[in-house]
Formats: structure tokens, sequence, C-alpha cells
């Protein structure tokens, strides 16, 4: 009876910290940020137009990479599963920010699942599933959408569903190589990481005899089936083969101009030292958890709070030292937390997105330095956990209250450039709206066209700018970037102004 009585409150305390996991993360969502991230625009332009013709904005079908201003630029899982949602809901910050946010909640789910076998215990795993729920880096990144954050949920799900297939049902093995295969359409640092994951589990399960040659085999028949589109992609552009191929209707494309190859120390001039500037990127990033982009975290708190580091080390230590207390789940945490360091290594500037991979393994073991240190002295866990209460509370306030709007207006963002867009057209009904500015508001202003079924103007010159606005019609808005307001030799007086966010409706 005992033992019923805890399971009903595991199953309790389960659903309590789930519903506290997503309350946090749907308030005022899909608004919290009112602004759209640029990548997040350009995905959203080429989803929709997939979902409506299966064709990206520059005419490609279904795409295995996707083009972006130009160039090579976006892993395209958020691509499809955004596409997917336009298409039931329309393009709306609904259909476009859903993907990340279902996402996010389920690798809590799997991240609970996953220490649960680890630990072979239900209350442990609900501290842990506690412990990424209030992730200031977790919650942050579920709230908006960029492509590569797709990366460290499906590689989490892939490594669960590969240490239930070796540990539990065979079946999912199988399964985990589908998953494996979808990872490297999510972020283009997958296609280093995830072979070599692979590779050394590979070697480890045969090893341990977990797994024989012949399953090896026919995972990687699985593995290679999935991915060999977005391999294929890779080889003719690292060799120059000028040509696309077409799978029925997915096509493989060959970018003349690919600036992702640019970030890459391999292409570089002087790797040796970029490679040394890189790691120090790498080690600054990691420690201080804030790489100055307000957008993927804050200094005050980090990514995975600041005190957190302490225990990163003690579990890394802990583990080292007791080899009863490692198994065949903290040896695929361990890997993944090594070769999560690579992208840090081979990528120009590292940041928190780049190093986004890192932080699940990274929670994994910090929450492990908990464990120990709870389980060596009592008391402490009511210290520690009165800590990350006080510091999830604080932190969600300053999220919701003068954060967003810091994100909103930086320069990653729009700083209202599509609220004015779609203030000019739908509250002032403007039918002709002319905007200054430079060359990345040509992204918003197709995006928020698409958004409110309205065409805009890009003018480029502020000579041209400024001659439209002197023979402004009745029916034309003009939108203007604060920091070319200056320039303007008009008396504004003449005019109304309405002010959103760094951005001038002159009308």
């Amino acid at each position: 009876m005992k033992k019923l009585d805890e399971n009903v409150i595991c199953k309790i305390l389960f659903i309590l910290i789930l519903a506290i996991a997503i309350g946090v993360r749907i308030f005022q969502w899909p608004y919290a940020i009112s602004q759209v991230n640029i990548d997040e625009a350009m995905t959203a332009i080429n989803a929709k137009t997939i979902a409506d013709s299966g064709v990206d904005m520059y005419g490609t079908s279904f795409p295995v990479y996707l083009e972006a201003w130009g160039v090579a630029g976006q892993s395209v899982m958020l691509l499809y599963l955004m596409a997917f949602f336009i298409k039931i809901f329309g393009l709306s910050f609904i259909s476009i920010r859903l993907p990340m946010l279902i996402v996010s909640i389920i690798s809590i789910i799997v991240f609970y699942d996953f220490t649960k076998r680890i630990f072979n215990n239900k209350k442990i795993a609900l501290c842990a599933m506690a412990f990424i729920s209030i992730c200031p880096w977790h919650l942050l990144q579920s709230i908006w959408s960029i492509d590569c954050n797709m990366f460290p949920h499906f590689m989490l799900i892939s490594i669960y569903l590969l240490y239930r297939g070796v540990t539990d049902k065979k079946w999912l093995l199988y399964l985990s190589m589908v998953f494996f295969a979808l990872t490297m359409y999510t972020y283009g640092v997958a296609v280093i990481v995830v072979p070599l994951f692979l590779l050394i589990c590979a070697i480890y399960l045969i090893v341990k005899k977990l797994v024989t040659v012949k399953q090896v085999i026919f995972c990687i028949i699985i593995y290679f089936l999935f991915s060999f589109p977005i391999f294929t992609m890779y080889v003719m552009n690292a060799f120059k083969i000028e040509t696309n191929i077409h799978i029925g209707p997915i096509t493989i494309q060959y970018f003349k101009n690919n600036a992702r190859t640019d970030d890459m120390i391999f292409f570089s001039d002087n790797i040796v030292n970029n490679t040394i500037n890189n790691a120090k990127d790498l080690l600054s990033t990691f420690f201080t958890q804030y790489d100055t982009l307000e957008w993927n975290g804050t200094k005050t708190f980090g990514t995975i709070y600041h005190i957190s580091i302490i225990f990163f080390f003690i579990g890394i230590i802990y583990l080292i030292m007791n080899k009863e207390k490692r198994n065949t789940g903290t040896f695929f945490f361990a890997v993944w937390l090594i070769l999560s360091i690579l992208p840090g290594i081979i990528i120009k500037e590292a940041n928190i997105n780049r190093l986004n991979t890192i932080w699940i393994p990274t929670l994994f073991f910090s929450f492990y330095g908990i464990y120990f240190v709870c389980s060596k002295i009592k008391f402490f866990k009511y210290i520690i956990s009165v800590i990350y209460v006080l510091l999830f509370i604080c932190f969600t306030t300053y999220l919701y209250t003068s954060y967003t709007s810091v994100i909103g207006n930086s320069w990653c963002f729009s700083a209202g450039y599509t609220d004015a867009l779609h203030y000019s057209t739908q509250t002032l009904q403007k039918n002709n709206v002319c905007l200054c500015g430079s060359n990345k508001f040509s992204t918003y202003i197709k995006f928020q066209d698409y958004l409110d079924n309205t065409s805009s103007e890009l003018v480029y010159s502020l000579a041209t700018f400024i001659d439209r606005l002197n023979n402004k019609k009745e029916n034309e808005a003009f939108i203007i970037a604060d920091e070319y307001l200056s320039s303007i030799n008009i008396d504004l007086d003449n005019f109304n102004d309405y002010i959103i966010g760094d951005t001038h409706i002159i009308y």
C-alpha cells in the first residue's frame, strides 16, 4: 500500500512540475517576445511558401538545406514543422513558434524518463525534471524559434531511444537511428557530432556486448537511408559538384554561396590561430554562460544559473571517481558532452546558440553533482531547493517584464519594424507603406506582408525616401529606423509621427 501511495504521489508531482513548466512557457505566449528574429522571419517566409506550393521562396522544391539571403543558410527541420502548423493554422506567431514550444516540452518529459532509468529512482528523476524545467536557456529558447535550437532536443530524444533500445526494447534501437538521421537536418554541425557519437557508442556497445555486429550493420543502413540526402548535399558542396539532385519532390541543392563554410576553421586562412581564438570564445561562453547576445541569455542568470557550474564539476569528478555509478546512460551523456565541445572549436565566434547542444548534458552532470552533495549532506537538499526556486522566480519575473523588451529592440530582432508595418496597414489603413532601412529589413517586410496580406516597399536610398516623403500621398505611410531620422531635413511638425520601439511611422 505504501508503494502505491508513493507512486500516486510521484504521478501528482510529475503532473505538477509539468504544469508549471508548461505554464511558465505559455505565459504571454506567443507574444512574450513581440518582435521577430531575423532568422525566425526567414524560416517563416520559406515555411509559408512550402506550405502553399511545396517550394521555398527561391522556387526550390522541398530542399534538404535551406537557401536564405541568397546563400546556404538554414537547416530545414524547423522549416517543415513550421510549414505543417502553417498549413493548419495559417501564418501567425502561433504557427511559427509552436514547433519550438512543443519540442521543448517533449524534451522535458524525455529528460525525466531518461534520468529515471539511469538512476532507477522516480523521486530523483522528478528533481531532474524540475531542474531542466527552470533552466533559463531551456525556457528562453522555447518561446521563440531559430532553426539550430532543434538540435539539442532531437539529440536528446535520439540518445534516449538508443538507451531504451539497448536496455529495454530492441525495436527502439532501430527507431533511434531514424531520429539520429532526422537530427542531421536540425543544425549544420550535426554532420560531425552525430556520426562521431554513433561511432563511439557502437564500439562501446559491441565491446559491452549490448548489441551484435549484425544489429549495428542494420542500424547503419537505417541511419544512412534517412540521412543520405543531407550527407549528399554536404559532399556536393564540399567538392563543388555544381548540380542539383532531385529525389521525387526533394531537392539536394548545390549552393554557389555557402555562408556556413565561412564560419568554419577548415576554410579559414589561419587554422591554428582561429582554433585558439575559438577555444577562448568557447571557454568564455561556457563559464560565463553569456555571449552578449541578449536573446540567448542574461548576464545575471546565465544559461543554467551560474551556481550550477560548481555542481557540474562535482558531478563529473564524482562519476570519474566512482566506477560503480557509471552505466550506459552516463556514458552516453559523457560522449555527448565531449562532442558538444566540437562546435565551439570548429565554428568561429562560439555563442550560446552555436553551443546549444552542450547545455543539456551540462544540465545532466550539474544535476548529478547536486544529487551527490544532497546524498552526503542531508539538509543541503532544502538549502539548494530554496536557492533554485528563488533564482527561478527572479529569472521569470525579469524575463516577462523588462527583459523581453530588451530582446525585442536588439539588433537581431526587428526593433519595432514589424509592429510598425502592422500598425500602418491595419490601424492606419494605409494602402502603401514605404520603408527606409538596411537590407535585412526586406526580410521583415516580406514576413509582415505575408502576415497581414499587404504589400510594402523598401527604399534603401535616404534621398529617395525623403523625395517620396516630400511628395507624400494621402494613402501612404513612411517607416524609418530611429538611427536614420536625424538625417532627414524635414519638419516633422507637418506630419503625424507615431513611434514603436526604435521605429518611426510618419503619415
